[in-house]
């Protein structure tokens, strides 16, 4: 269902965020349920989640504002307001996604240590 989304919601929309892997520009990754939207600007996000809004309110289906967060990885502080249905989503400094972390300072010191933690307790067992 996550594909068939997408792809209603971003059908016609020329976009020019996100990041190029051989050549084709990811705005979003999917796996089961989830979507994690990637966009270069807030404006871009916030049209990108106003897409995928009217997406599935067309399916009778709702985006729980309580449970989506947003996250901004760059080197500026200042906060991002992304709203959904009226409700502002939370700002995250970090989270995991398919066992690997990313945080909002794009520095993987975190996601290194945490792997050789994981690599030091599995050779101890």
């Amino acid at each position: 269902m996550a594909e068939w989304l997408m792809r209603k919601a971003l059908d016609g929309y020329d976009y020019e965020g996100g990041f190029k892997i051989g050549g084709r520009c990811i705005i979003n990754l999917r796996y089961a349920d989830n979507i994690e939207l990637i966009a270069s600007t807030e404006e871009e996000l916030q049209d990108i989640v106003n897409r995928l809004h009217e997406a599935v309110t067309e399916l009778g289906v709702k985006i729980n504002g309580k449970k989506t967060e947003v996250i901004k990885v760059c080197d500026d502080p200042k906060p991002i307001t992304v709203t959904v249905a009226g409700c502002t989503l939370s700002e995250t400094k970090s989270f995991k996604y398919l066992g690997a972390m990313f945080i909002s300072e794009a520095s993987c010191d975190e996601e290194v240590k945490s792997r050789l933690a994981i690599a030091d307790r599995d050779s101890a067992s």
